[in-house]
């Protein structure tokens, strides 16, 4: 039997009828939502769900969705932040007394420094992007110091690359299909547990343990103890 979908280009009215509510005011909540977020936006979401048997579903669980999306992505930001302050500060640590090694890693940033600029402030001028590009440049010993395990290590840094495009731009990560490829364990996927996975393994020690608790805790709610069932189980993420 083909799977039930909701057609993007439903009306307002026909798309609330596919819905259940709980409670007038969620039903108002839905209404104020479909009305900022826009009704193709929710229609992805339930159509990532599943609708029951009789063509429906739950408004609850495509709220829930959404929070725990957004739940993640500020996780990833917090920590994706982390990572690119750690690359900043090693590189920094490593060159400044080393200017010599880092003209062969970058002419411009050592022809600013010798012009009166800094190196710090020269690292905090790139782009995440730039500053990725920069740390590949370094010797194979460096780049085990900062990031550990080095094979596939251009994948797994491109793959953080657009990950952090994604957090970035608040895009739904659950629905984002863009993601690169990367290696965990040996293993290529471009599945969001996978990305994930691949900045747990490219994190400081002294952050990965508390990367890896605030992801497996994510789909917990202490004010909602339904709100891990109401998740699709594909959706749950652990490291």
């Amino acid at each position: 039997m083909k799977e039930k979908k909701i057609l993007l280009s439903i009306e307002k009215d026909d798309f609330i009828k596919k819905l259940t509510f709980h409670s007038d005011e969620e039903k108002s909540r839905c209404l104020t939502y479909l009305d900022l977020k826009g009704i193709s936006y929710h229609v992805i979401l339930a159509n990532y769900i599943g609708l029951n048997s009789k063509g429906k579903i739950e408004y609850k669980k495509i709220a829930n969705l959404y929070k725990y999306d957004k739940r993640v992505r500020h996780i990833l930001y917090k920590y994706l932040s982390a990572l690119e302050e750690g690359i900043r500060g090693f590189i920094s640590n490593t060159y400044s007394n080393d200017l010599n090694r880092l003209k062969k890693m970058s002419k411009p940033i050592f022809n600013s420094i010798q012009k009166g600029s800094s190196l710090t402030n020269e690292l905090e001028n790139l782009e995440f992007s730039g500053l990725i590009n920069l740390s590949k440049k370094m010797d194979k010993k460096r780049l085990t110091q900062l990031y550990g395990e080095t094979a596939n290590l251009k994948a797994n840094l491109n793959a953080v690359r657009e990950l952090r495009n994604a957090v970035s731009h608040h895009r739904m990560l659950f629905l984002y299909e863009d993601f690169e490829n990367c290696f965990v364990n040996g293993n290529k996927s471009n599945s969001l547990t996978a990305n994930i996975q691949n900045i747990y393994q490219l994190l400081n020690p002294y952050f990965k343990e508390f990367f890896k608790t605030k992801i497996n805790e994510s789909c917990n709610d202490t004010e909602d103890f339904q709100f891990k069932y109401s998740l699709p189980k594909k959706a749950i993420l652990h490291i």
